[in-house]
């Protein structure tokens, strides 16, 4: 009896000790699927190194600090981006990743986020702003990040000869520079040096507001293409409306440059009717 005892206790002990041994294996860091064990930093290049990140407008900052290999998750045909909901390919896509770079505004933040953390990948918040001081602040801090100083200083500079062009053009068509600005344009109204005489949104306004602003006797109305509802301001107020991108995407835009010349033109074009 006892010789039966200290064979199944034996063989107990080796069953146990090859559960561990197997648990062991599935969930060590360095071999869990997607699981990191150098941080981006740490690659021979920057070409090596795959950027996630959550829209298009994160994507155009992080292409500003002067990552090459990029990966959106919203896709860039959508007219609001932040209500993309994620695709079992998108959460691989991030396991994969390198790191990834998010607004924290998006529907899907939250699962982005518990992603990254499960596959043990560095996850960053960027700022989104098209005002251009933000966007190079933050710009610079991914290309410290991404080991890309010099890329960056090299976009800075062309950045600034572009914004420098631009902003004469577009307030010579409006010698009355009284606006009333959708809340996610302010940033870039307000670098333009517009008078800033009324705010609305991001909802849709009621019809108290809309009579209010009215009232302010506008000389230009500034929408948010991504969710626009300010036409009926304009159109009370028979003021030119201008719908401006935040999200590269819509006629090829990729690029920051590309928004700015978009929405540079968007502008003009207004004035002129």
């Amino acid at each position: 009896m006892s010789s039966h005892r200290f064979s199944f206790r034996l063989y107990a002990c080796r069953s146990i000790g090859l559960t561990l041994l197997y648990l062991g294996l599935v969930w060590s860091p360095r071999l869990f699927a997607g699981g990191k064990s150098e941080p981006p930093s740490a690659k021979s290049t920057d070409q090596e190194m795959l950027v996630v990140a959550s829209t298009s407008w994160v994507a155009a900052i992080a292409r500003a600090g002067g990552a090459e290999n990029i990966r959106i998750l919203a896709p860039v045909e959508l007219k609001h981006p932040p209500e993309y909901e994620l695709k079992p390919s998108d959460l691989t896509a991030v396991s994969k990743a390198d790191i990834i770079l998010y607004a924290g505004w998006e529907m899907f933040a939250e699962k982005l986020a518990e992603t990254a953390g499960s596959a043990k990948v560095q996850i960053v918040q960027v700022n989104t702003s098209n005002k251009p001081e933000d966007l190079k602040t933050e710009a610079r801090k991914l290309a410290e990040r991404f080991g890309t100083l010099e890329r960056f200083e090299a976009w800075s500079r062309d950045f600034d000869r572009l914004t420098e062009e631009l902003r004469p053009r577009i307030l010579a068509a409006y010698p009355d520079r009284r606006a009333i600005v959708q809340r996610m344009q302010t940033p870039f109204a307000a670098w333009l040096e517009l008078d800033i005489i009324g705010e609305y949104g991001p909802a849709e306004p009621s019809a108290a507001v809309i009579l209010e602003l009215v009232q302010l006797n506008p000389a230009l109305v500034i929408d948010n293409y991504h969710g626009p509802s300010g036409q009926p301001i304009a159109e009370a107020a028979r003021a030119p409306y201008a719908e401006l991108l935040n999200f590269p995407g819509k006629d090829g835009t990729v690029t920051i440059e590309d928004l700015f010349r978009y929405n540079a033109d968007v502008l003009i074009q207004a004035a002129g009717r």
